[in-house]
């Protein structure tokens, strides 16, 4: 009788089991927080289940609406402070923040670039690749990160 018990107690919790069905997660496409960029062909950030992927920053002052003068270090300053407003918008922080693409325009300003960069990422260092490549509005640096939320 224990045996049977036993056996319908199993059976049933298989039966529950394998006919739950499957939560499929979706992404979400989120908006920028500033409405300038509501037209633009891209979403500021793409969620899937706890991971966050921005798009690439450059050094544009979403607030003044132009890109900020002072060179590669001005321009890095910008970029990260860019990704900390999105990520901070969207449930996340730098200290999550895995991994990091920055290019440059110029491979050169690789120095300058990381001597600001190392400002922003002070406890957690994320995964990084470096290249240089033409940017757009003549920036000098953009950077994309994928992040966890916190």
């Amino acid at each position: 009788m224990k045996f049977l018990k036993s056996f319908f107690i199993l059976t049933f919790l298989i039966t529950a089991i394998s006919c739950q069905k499957e939560v499929k997660s979706k992404p979400q496409f989120i908006k920028s927080q500033y409405e300038a960029r509501h037209t633009a062909p891209f979403s500021d950030a793409t969620t899937y289940k706890d991971l966050l992927f921005l798009t690439g920053q450059i050094g544009k002052d979403h607030k003044a609406g132009k890109m900020v003068e002072g060179g590669i270090k001005a321009e890095t300053q910008q970029v990260l402070t860019n990704i900390k407003d999105v990520l901070e918008a969207n449930g996340s922080d730098l200290k999550h923040v895995l991994k990091c693409t920055v290019i440059l325009s110029d491979i050169d300003d690789f120095s300058e670039m990381n001597e600001v960069y190392r400002t922003f990422f002070t406890e957690n260092k994320p995964a990084r690749t470096t290249f240089a490549a033409n940017l757009v509005a003549g920036a000098k640096i953009e950077i994309e990160v994928i992040a966890v939320k916190k």
